[in-house]
């Protein structure tokens, strides 16, 4: 379907932003939800219509999508810490019902939510990851994982009662404009200040954050109603990304690699320690277990029928690094503002 018109939920965050900025360069007109207090560095100088709400508060929506033909709906918690349990299924599963039934109410051609590859139910050992595995909240890792999995079968369900919705399912994300410092943003930020000695074991599949804001485009366009599209990029271990993270910063690679056994040992601990302090850690099961996954993600749907053709992680990475140093408000350079933990 050809649209002219849309709206983004979450759109301060990383994926948002890039989101916005690619739907302006398609001459597409942008209207953005944003939480009150939001200041929304991202999006600064962007021609977009501004709209204050809440996924959270159901009356605050109808403003944002009347008269808007598509709504990405990307709004919601991105957390491995105990302590946003109640957070990261409130705003997940309430926040994407209370859009579901905004956006009916609204008369809006097309839903594109932005799920997420731990939604979907994971293969054993060896298998392969694809769309017809399916949402099971039962069977899906971790909180983050089953809260996504319930918010996916949410929007199918109204698919069913004859909503026009499609589903993205990216794997990790990536790239330049990270305003609000993700965990490879941190780690770019790290290796530009002082040599990193340490990492761990693993690898994960990656991709670059603009290749999947062209996919929700794209996924907007010609995705199927009631499809799922999983987005990926490159698989690649953990070694490899910090050994071109510190090639790009002119150091030396880390030379210690803690193993996977050895870290799920300290991450059992992880939610002891964040009731006891009240801080996050960043060694959880959940972070150990998608390190650990040892199945294939295979995005053949996304590039067949949508025309997905993600780059070079290698690209991304020197993409970002150059975005971080050479960006006066990037949170090398600047110090990001306060935030609630994990709200995108």
């Amino acid at each position: 379907m050809d649209f002219g018109q849309a709206t983004v939920t979450g759109a301060s965050g990383h994926l948002g932003n890039v989101l916005v900025r690619e739907l302006l360069r398609r001459g597409k007109q942008v209207r953005v939800l944003l939480e009150p207090g939001d200041e929304a560095r991202a999006l600064s100088g962007l021609p977009v219509e501004r709209v204050e709400g809440d996924v959270l508060r159901p009356e605050t929506l109808a403003r944002a999508f009347v008269g808007t033909e598509v709504v990405f709906h990307l709004a919601g918690v991105v957390s491995i810490s105990s302590l946003d349990i109640e957070l990261v299924r409130t705003v997940n599963i309430d926040g994407t019902r209370n859009v579901v039934e905004a956006v009916r109410r609204a008369g809006v051609r097309r839903l594109v939510y932005t799920s997420s590859v731990h939604a979907l139910t994971e293969p054993g050992r060896g298998g392969v990851l694809t769309e017809e595995a399916g949402y099971d909240p039962e069977e899906a890792p971790g909180d983050y994982g089953k809260a996504k999995a319930a918010a996916s079968r949410i929007v199918l369900d109204a698919v069913k009662d004859g909503l026009d919705a499609v589903i993205v399912n990216p794997v990790y994300v990536l790239g330049p404009h990270d305003y609000r410092l993700s965990e490879i943003g941190e780690l770019i930020v790290m290796f530009a200040r002082f040599p990193v000695p340490a990492g761990m074991d693993g690898c994960y599949d990656f991709i670059d954050v603009r290749d999947v804001a062209i996919g929700h485009v794209l996924a907007a366009e010609g995705g199927r109603k009631g499809e799922s599209y999983l987005l990926s990029g490159s698989r690649m271990t953990v070694r490899e990304l910090m050994r071109i993270l510190a090639g790009l910063a002119g150091r030396a690679p880390p030379r210690i690699f803690i193993p996977l056994p050895v870290a799920a040992v300290f991450a059992a601990f992880a939610p002891v320690f964040e009731k006891l302090t009240r801080r996050r850690a960043l060694l959880t099961p959940y972070a150990v277990h998608t390190l650990a996954v040892d199945f294939e993600i295979r995005d053949r749907k996304a590039r067949e029928e949508l025309g997905h053709a993600p780059r070079p992680i290698d690209q991304t990475l020197a993409d970002a690094w150059a975005w971080m140093k050479g960006n006066p408000d990037s949170p090398l350079n600047r110090p990001i503002p306060p935030r609630r933990p994990g709200r995108v």
